[in-house]
C-alpha cells in the first residue's frame, strides 16, 4: 500500500506543474499585461549521456530533448521557469570495451528551474539580458526502455533529477544553453560480488531556445 500511495504522491507533483505550465501558457496568450511578466517557448538539444554502474565508461550514448516552457518574471534580474518535455537518453558502451551494453530511456519530464539573468543588451530597441544561470530539478516519467538483458523492465519509472547550467542569447528571441542533469534517485538497484550497486543516470544537453509568447 506504501508504494501505491508514493506513486500516486509522485504523479500528483507531476501533474501540479503541468497545470500550472498550461495555464501561464494561456495567460500568456491571452493577456496583454501578464505578457508583460510571462514569456514562453519552445527548446530542442542534443544529449549525451550515460550511468554509472552499468560498467560502461564516458558519454557514449547520444539523444536528444524537446519540449515548451513559460517563464514568469520574479524580479528584473530573476525568473521561475516550468517546462513541459521528452527526452532520450540512456548508456551505451565505448567501441573498444569488451562488455556490451545498450540502454535506452525515454522520459516525459517536468524542469522547474530558478534563473538569474545578466549581462544587459541595450544596443536594440528591446532591452534583454544576454547572459543566464540557472538550477532546479526535474521530475520525470519512464514512459519506455530497452536494454539487451531485458533488465529494463524493472527500472524505476520515477526520476528526480538535479539541474545545473547557463546559457546565452544573441537576440530578444533566440539563445543557446548548456546544461548538466543528473538523477537523484537510483534506475535499478543490485548487487556485485555481494556489493550493493545503484544505477544513476546523467547526461549533458546543449541546446537552443526560442521565445514564442
Amino acid at each position: 500500500m506504501g508504494g501505491v500511495h508514493s506513486s500516486k504522491t509522485y504523479l500528483w507533483a507531476m501533474r501540479l506543474p503541468i497545470h500550472h505550465f498550461c495555464f501561464a501558457l494561456l495567460v500568456c496568450a491571452w493577456s496583454p499585461v501578464a505578457a508583460q511578466r510571462f514569456s514562453a517557448g519552445l527548446q530542442f538539444a542534443g544529449q549525451l549521456s550515460q550511468i554509472d554502474g552499468d560498467d560502461a565508461f564516458g558519454f557514449n550514448k547520444a539523444g536528444y530533448g524537446a519540449g515548451g516552457f513559460v517563464s514568469a518574471k520574479l524580479s528584473r534580474t530573476t525568473a521561475l521557469e516550468v517546462g513541459l518535455g521528452y527526452s532520450l537518453r540512456g548508456s551505451r558502451s565505448g567501441k573498444n570495451e569488451f562488455l556490451r551494453v545498450a540502454i535506452d530511456l525515454h522520459y516525459v519530464e517536468v524542469p522547474i528551474l530558478f534563473i538569474v539573468h545578466d549581462w544587459q543588451n541595450r544596443r536594440q530597441e528591446m532591452e534583454y539580458y544576454q547572459m543566464e544561470f540557472f538550477g532546479g530539478i526535474a521530475l520525470g516519467r519512464l514512459i519506455s526502455s530497452s536494454s539487451l538483458t531485458g533488465v529494463d523492465k524493472d527500472f524505476n519509472k520515477k526520476d528526480v533529477s538535479w539541474i545545473l547550467g547557463a546559457g546565452y542569447r544573441w537576440s530578444p528571441r533566440w539563445g543557446g544553453f548548456l546544461k548538466y542533469t543528473r538523477a537523484l534517485n537510483s534506475l535499478y538497484g543490485y548487487s556485485k560480488n555481494g556489493v550493493p550497486v545503484d544505477l544513476t543516470s546523467y547526461f549533458l544537453s546543449l541546446g537552443l531556445k526560442v521565445k514564442i509568447l
